[in-house]
């Protein structure tokens, strides 16, 4: 279904990633919560085309490993977790492209390893805690996690099919329902409910590090659909804070826009690049 993973260890995992194309400055893509590496198959075929693209699973998604500690999930460890790989897998300068807590885990990075970045893309992320992530009150988003802690990512399925989702409805109507049914299934056959419980709390309920936004001093720039009303609040205030920051919205777009305006975002993106090397 997918292309076969390689792997390399890091810390204490096996981290599972692909490289996509040729080049001498890769483009190291990370997804958020839940996510896999396959985020992103819509778009690595045209954005290899110039260059590497890196797709990556975190810690206790996709084909990387469960730690046997779950207290090792947290934003310092998926940082730290990023560094290691960007150390053993790409060695020298690089761009990077963060989405959802895959953003906040890549802004992150580019206050503690700003030297080999050479740019980064915010995507659907946020560096405050958002309000009612995909419309959910905070009663049913923790109810979620404390789910999925106690009985597994069974229930959590179950809770998620119960409340609307217009991005799903959408993808359906664009590229069939096939498109993300085995998706799901392949990603909830491997992610450690751990993951899910532990870094779900933090992703929606975490200290500010917006003022620290300031420190990145490089070409920057925020996407997000205008639909994703709980991420483009603080997309819009991350650009005020950001020294070098341009922002880009898809009007019509929920939380995963490269699924649904890939075009559009597809030219967000090489439009960054371009920016980028001047």
């Amino acid at each position: 279904m997918y292309p076969a993973a390689e792997h390399v260890q890091i810390n204490d995992i096996s981290m599972a990633y692909n490289r996509h194309g040729d080049g001498d400055r890769p483009l190291v893509l990370v997804h958020g919560i839940t996510g896999a590496r396959h985020d992103w198959r819509k778009v690595v075929g045209p954005l290899s085309e110039a260059r590497s693209v890196i797709t990556i699973d975190q810690r206790g998604h996709g084909e990387t490993s469960h730690p046997a500690d779950p207290s090792t999930y947290h934003f310092d460890q998926l940082v730290d977790d990023l560094a290691g790989f960007i150390e053993e897998v790409v060695g020298g300068s690089f761009d990077l492209l963060g989405h959802s807590m895959g953003g906040m885990v890549a802004m992150r990075y580019a206050m503690k390893k700003p030297d080999r970045l050479r740019s980064l893309v915010l995507m659907n992320t946020a560096p405050v805690s958002p309000e009612k992530p995909f419309g959910l009150d905070p009663e049913h988003i923790e109810g979620l996690f404390a789910a999925v802690a106690e009985h597994g990512l069974a229930v959590a399925r179950e809770m998620n099919a119960a409340v609307p989702n217009p991005e799903r409805e959408l993808v359906d109507e664009l590229h069939g329902p096939e498109f993300f049914a085995a998706d799901e299934d392949w990603r909830y056959e491997r992610i450690d409910p751990m993951a899910i419980a532990r870094l779900g709390p933090v992703t929606f309920r975490h200290p500010s590090v917006l003022d620290r936004l300031a420190d990145i001093d490089l070409p920057v720039t925020v996407v997000c659909g205008d639909l994703d009303t709980a991420f483009w609040g603080p997309s819009r205030q991350m650009v005020d804070v950001l020294p070098n920051a341009e922002f880009v919205g898809f009007e019509g777009a929920y939380h995963s826009p490269q699924h649904t305006h890939t075009e559009d975002w597809l030219a967000a993106v090489e439009e960054h690049l371009a920016r980028s090397k001047t």
